[in-house]
């Protein structure tokens, strides 16, 4: 069978018509036998109003009586799971062989067996959908709780810990699309969606071009130092913590996030390791640099590793924030039309976007000789090696990754383009 959810918000069960039985029966065997009376080749739908019926007599929920909310809750839980029952498969092989050319004869002697079947199934498929409801009422009612008591408005702590009844929301774009992805207003134009659905081109003209820092302190980028025999004896890479939250400035008083950072080195365990001396790997890049274009590269990587204590384990992931607060940036596009609305005085949509700058360097004591050193980019999946990697990286990060707005620091309030932040290994002194 083919299982899908239209637009329209049906769910999609193979058969012809989406009239209901006649029958007064139970509304799951009921819509078993519907599936087998039908063809097979088209397709029957579940409406709303279907589903809230096997919800009434099934299940004794009643959506008329819930706030609507819970009522929605419940609805996406039936058309998820209903298509998610593991049996539509072995029920499938029945009802194929249900539709097979017969005799009447042959349909009569099938049919006390096929009530048997049905009725196995349906005990299935009812408790199968009754474990998700019951998950279900208990994460809706401690949601929708706040909203009938009248208290989601005056709820002032901003310093709750997120729960698992929070909803959350995942969205996967680039970056540019993500700086421009909340319109302030709902739009008009585009059925008052919130979200802006085209592709933002880079705005923003700026002549300075990135310095070798601040590439190499971007967000998702990573040097690797490797030997002869493929194996890493030096590997940084930038693990940024971002959190997004979806504001609406308009409803309360806002608080901007806070948070004090350890800048204490982390380390990944605390299992006994073999350790490496920095001083000696200062030496093998220092060997490298008359042999090599990279040199300014190396440079870094040198200045990172007087960063760290005289002597650290080996194999291990060291881990340390750059800076003692994090950041924070609202992020949003203007709605751009003629028509009326009277949204402005309702919402102020932006998304809060608060990055703890922080690194993860890799190092092994391994004495084999050095092969090569590269440098990726993982947000665009490139990686750089060869003799002139600065200039590549230069050139690539001038074209794709200039158009970043400015930061905010959640201590002191100053303003910081994401260049300059980068360029200064994301620290600041307040």
């Amino acid at each position: 069978m083919d299982y899908e959810n239209d637009i329209n918000e049906v769910v999609t069960i193979t058969s012809d018509t989406d009239e209901p039985s006649p029958n007064a029966e139970k509304p799951i065997i009921q819509f078993f036998k519907r599936l087998i009376e039908n063809n097979k080749n088209s397709n029957t739908v579940l409406t709303d109003g279907q589903i809230t019926e096997i919800l009434d007599k099934e299940f004794d929920i009643q959506l008329s009586k819930l706030h609507e909310l819970e009522g929605i809750i419940y609805l996406s839980v039936m058309k998820k799971y209903l298509k998610d029952w593991p049996q539509w498969d072995e029920l499938d092989t029945v009802i194929s062989n249900i539709n097979k050319d017969k005799t009447k004869h042959e349909k009569q002697d099938e049919s006390a067996d096929l009530d048997k079947i049905l009725e196995s199934k349906y005990v299935n498929l009812k408790s199968f959908l009754k474990s998700m409801l019951d998950t279900a009422k208990n994460i809706s009612k401690s949601t929708i709780q706040p909203l009938i008591d009248g208290q989601i408005d005056v709820m002032k702590d901003s310093d709750k810990s997120t729960t698992e009844s929070d909803i959350v929301l995942e969205i996967h774009g680039s970056r540019n699309q993500l700086n421009k992805l909340i319109f302030r207003q709902p739009h008009p134009n585009l059925n008052n969606t919130v979200f802006n659905p085209n592709f933002e081109m880079p705005t923003r003209i700026n002549l300075s071009t990135f310095s070798l820092e601040a590439i190499l302190n971007w967000w998702g980028v990573s040097i690797s130092i490797l030997t002869t025999k493929n194996i890493h004896i030096y590997k940084r890479e930038t693990k940024h913590e971002l959190k997004h939250v979806l504001v609406n400035k308009k409803l309360k008083e806002h608080r901007k996030p806070f948070q004090l950072l350890d800048q204490d080195i982390k380390i990944s365990s605390i299992s006994p390791t073999q350790t490496v001396q920095i001083n000696d790997l200062i030496d093998r890049c220092d060997a490298m640099e008359p042999t090599t274009n990279n040199y300014d590269i190396y440079d870094f990587i040198k200045k990172d590793l007087t960063m760290l204590p005289y002597n650290v384990p080996s194999k291990k992931y060291l881990k340390r924030y750059t800076n003692k607060y994090s950041y924070v940036r609202y992020l949003y596009k203007e709605v751009d039309t003629e028509l009326p609305t009277d949204t402005s005085n309702k919402y102020d949509l932006q998304l809060e976007e608060t990055v703890s700058p922080c690194y993860l360097i890799y190092l092994s004591n391994l004495k084999d000789p050095i092969e090569c050193l590269y440098v990726c980019c993982h947000p665009c999946e490139i990686k750089f090696t060869g003799a002139n990697i600065f200039g590549d990286l230069r050139s690539h990060f001038d074209a794709e990754h200039i158009n970043e707005p400015d930061w905010t620091c959640t201590k002191c309030d100053g303003v910081f383009p994401m260049l300059e932040l980068a360029k200064n290994w994301w620290c600041h002194r307040c």
